[in-house]
């Protein structure tokens, strides 16, 4: 059992940091305009450049590190950097809820402000990856091809697409206002 829960947990984190790579990638600018909306970091274009290719770096590494056997102590480096890298982000998230910044978080392409679900996506990214590290003796490495890890395969990819939209999922955009004058159809 906890093999697949390791491994889950394992290949859940790395496809989120692959998604969030490749998301940052498309738009590379949406992470370093967010960061200088937010007035924290200073040189806001080499911190998001700093974290688009953590991501990638750790993403496919860890990926690499799961497809030889010999890759157990490169993906115990790949966990630790994820654990430290989610939870960073996650400090971050918190940091802006708490003192009142907002603006997009820069997460992807979608313009999506910084919510207590992006707080909560990367707290969560985060404990998965250091389960993944306690237990990264039993992760299923993905040479082995077999029903456990179609099984580990369908459930991450799940996983990955539910913390993905999270966010966005759960985010309520404030009503319009009340004093709205109404428009009026036609008849029937």
């Amino acid at each position: 059992m906890s093999g697949l829960l390791a491994s889950v947990a394992a290949y859940t984190v790395l496809f989120t940091l692959l998604i969030a790579g490749a998301e940052h990638l498309s738009r590379p600018a949406a992470l370093a305009e967010a960061l200088a909306a937010h007035r924290v970091l200073p040189a806001p274009v080499t911190v998001a450049a700093l974290a688009i290719g953590s991501e990638g770096l750790l993403a496919g590494t860890g990926i690499v590190a799961l497809l030889y056997d010999s890759g157990e102590g490169l993906l115990i480096a790949v966990l630790v950097g994820s654990v430290a890298l989610l939870g960073l982000y996650a400090g971050y998230g918190l940091y802006l809820r708490s003192t009142g910044r907002t603006g997009s978080c820069g997460c992807s392409r979608v313009e999506l402000p910084m919510t207590g679900w992006v707080v909560a996506r990367a707290s969560i990214l985060a404990g998965l990856a250091l389960v993944a590290l306690f237990l990264s003796g039993s992760i299923i490495p993905a040479n082995r091809l077999d029903a456990s890890l179609a099984v580990v395969l369908l459930a991450s990819a799940t996983f990955t697409a539910l913390l993905w939209h999270l966010p966005a999922a759960m985010y309520e955009p404030a009503p319009a206002p009340a004093n709205r004058p109404r428009t009026v159809g036609p008849s029937a």
